[in-house]
């Protein structure tokens, strides 16, 4: 029961010193799937370029990417700064995002 104890013990004094970190993984690559089902289809489009953020240096700014197929996505935008309204607007190759200047807002295409 001692050795357990004592077992027990080291290991929380090593993780609380910080010597058991896992290393940060890579990022995933961009993946694009599609399926087709009784219920319809779709596709999904994952990557670094789908999610971010974007700091508004204006009252509005755009990201550019492949990943915004129209103006029929669905994008989820948070301000991370403070709790005043956005605006994200999907378009074909583009994002446009509106707000307070300087806020930072964080995007996701969804779908």
């Amino acid at each position: 029961m001692r050795n357990f104890r004592f077992l027990a013990a080291s290991i929380a004094l090593i993780t609380a010193a910080g010597c058991l970190q896992v290393q940060p993984q890579p990022a995933v690559p961009p993946t694009t799937m599609s399926s087709i089902g009784p219920f319809g289809s779709f596709t999904m489009t994952s990557g670094s370029n789908c999610t971010g953020y974007a700091t508004l240096s204006g009252s509005q700014t755009s990201v550019t990417a492949a990943c915004f197929t129209g103006s029929d996505n669905i994008v989820m935008c948070t301000n991370t700064t403070a709790a005043n309204p956005v605006m994200c607007m999907p378009g074909d190759g583009h994002l446009t995002i509106g707000g307070t200047t300087g806020d930072v807002i964080a995007y996701a295409r969804v779908r």
